[in-house]
């Protein structure tokens, strides 16, 4: 056995026995870390799928009672911004762009009414004048801090190559519940 390993040495080389030594230390790195990760990893989704299914709007509420239904609709209404609170959330949206660097021109609001809905659409285009990664951030924060805005649409265009700035439109929306 020892000559076998000798004369397999002689043959390879130190660059042979150099990658045989890489091939066991893989498959030992694979067998101790890598699968015990995996599974770990497989445990923890199967946890975070366990608490999705669990965690519903109706989460503590027992039954199916027509009550029940009643409170589980109170709780989405309330989620979304009442009339009254649009000059907030508009100061805010102007604000949030305003610290990102954007360059705000004059807007487009409308309100959407449909017949029978007790939720309204406010859409709102805001022509942004600056920087692609201002336009971006402006956007994700915006998301982050006012849950109850949509965006919509979003469109950039350079006037030329040259130029840093861009034009954006925004299109978004913000959800408000009927009084």
């Amino acid at each position: 056995m020892i000559a076998r390993i000798q004369q397999l040495k002689h043959e390879l080389g130190w660059q042979g026995m150099s990658g045989i030594v890489l091939v066991l230390l893989g498959l030992f790195f694979s067998n101790a870390v890598l699968k015990p990760q995996e599974e770990r990893a497989g445990v923890m989704r199967d946890k975070a799928e366990s608490l999705n299914q669990r965690s519903s709007l109706s989460a503590g509420i027992p039954g199916d009672t027509p009550q029940s239904k009643a409170v589980v609709l109170k709780r989405f209404y309330d989620f979304f911004v009442d009339d009254k609170e649009i000059t907030d959330h508009l100061a805010k949206i102007y604000n949030l762009a305003e610290s990102s660097g954007l360059v705000l021109r004059q807007g487009d609001y409308k309100l959407v009414l449909g017949k029978n809905e007790r939720l309204m659409q406010y859409q709102i285009l805001l022509p942004v004048t600056g920087g692609y990664n201002q336009v971006r951030g402006f956007v994700a924060r915006l998301l982050d801090k006012v849950p109850v805005i949509s965006l919509d649409q979003i469109n950039f265009e350079r006037k030329n190559a040259n130029v840093p700035t861009i034009e954006a439109q925004i299109m978004i929306t913000l959800y408000i519940v009927r009084p």
